[in-house]
């Protein structure tokens, strides 16, 4: 099996050479590493370049085509049996291409045929240096999804969910299931679904990973770091961040009504559930974590999207009430949201 590892890079200069030598470091020797410049204003393609080794290809975009966009055209880069799209800043660990190999040899030409294979990853900073880890989300991978008889390298736990199941668990928490430098999936669905589409501002990710589980895929999960997330000032999670909330939103927003009307009747969902969920979990809670931080102006731009858009069903949600309320109440709510928040995450006060 060959993988296809695919890099999209905007001006990492600093970091691509050391997340291509992780790649290049891999125990397991059938792969290829496709680097997507998306007209890098840096030194990034140079450092590329010196990067001498025949399975490191590289091309150049004439001009910016955006983070979704360039996903694509890594994407399409790829002749391997398998992908992964990562990000020019983060790492693969030296057993992870090893170890998806060995699952997918193990479940048979059927069952790999159709897998999406995603793994914890660990955090690490601007200098290497691991500060935390990413693991599978509990409300989407239990301990029922568990496993048994897969024999790899590492030995970790192992979850399986089928990918309408798992939509479907997605769709009434507005939750991503996989890291995304940690993907794998087949070349063949990826070209299937005509890739990520790139019309997602800040998490194409997500929304193509619900397109995954929607063409009759089966998601693993291996609980064993393979991977290094790199957090650092201008990722993409902190430039999201940066951006107070609202392309985040957009993009949300985008995923209720863009759902497939056949696709949620074969899981059982209605557009309402989805429309009912984003109130929920990307409204009324979200804003009451921004305001639980003290970012009272996010939250309150939390609220008034949700206003603009499900009317309906904001007036309807009872947190979202008590987000108004407490945003009313001025730097008083604040404590009080942090109390509230934890009591929509299930724990106790401190």
């Amino acid at each position: 099996m060959q993988f296809s590892v695919c890099i999209p890079n905007f001006n990492y200069e600093k970091y691509v050479g050391r997340t291509i030598q992780s790649v290049l470091g891999q125990t397991y020797p059938d792969f290829e590493v496709l680097v997507s410049d998306n007209a890098s204003t840096d030194g990034s393609v140079n450092v590329v370049k010196s990067i001498t080794d025949s399975r490191v290809k590289l091309r150049i975009n004439a001009c910016n085509v955006g983070f979704a966009g360039n996903l694509d055209r890594a994407g399409r880069m790829a002749t391997g049996d398998v992908m992964i799209l990562l990000s020019s800043d983060d790492m693969m660990l030296p057993s992870a291409l090893a170890t998806y190999n060995a699952l997918y040899n193990a479940l048979g030409p059927t069952e790999a045929a159709r897998a999406i294979v995603c793994s914890s990853c660990d955090v690490i900073d601007a200098n290497d240096n691991r500060t935390s880890s990413l693991r599978f989300d509990p409300e989407l991978f239990t301990e029922e999804d568990r496993i048994h008889g897969i024999d790899l390298p590492t030995k970790a736990p192992v979850y399986r969910v089928d990918g309408a199941e798992l939509l479907r668990r997605c769709l009434r928490t507005m939750r991503n299931p996989f890291n995304f430098l940690a993907t794998a999936y087949p070349r063949s669905v990826y070209e299937r679904l005509e890739g990520y589409g790139g019309n997602r501002n800040v998490n194409p990710d997500k929304w193509f990973h619900w397109r995954l589980l929607g063409a009759d895929t089966v998601a693993y999960f291996i609980d064993e770091p393979l991977f290094a997330y790199r957090w650092h000032a201008t990722n993409q999670n902190a430039q999201e961040g940066a951006s107070g909330a609202l392309k985040y939103l957009a993009d949300e927003y985008t995923s209720t009504f863009e759902i497939d009307k056949a696709l949620l009747a074969r899981i059982g969902m209605t557009r309402e559930d989805v429309e009912v969920a984003f109130v929920e979990c990307d409204i009324a809670r979200h804003g009451l974590n921004l305001l639980a931080q003290g970012n009272r102006t996010k939250a309150s731009r939390v609220r008034a999207f949700g206003a603009a858009t499900y009317p309906n069903h904001v007036r309807r949600n009872p947190r979202y009430w008590a987000l108004s309320a407490l945003l009313a109440a001025g730097p008083v709510g604040v404590a009080a949201a942090r109390a509230a928040y934890r009591l929509t995450r299930g724990e106790k006060s401190k």
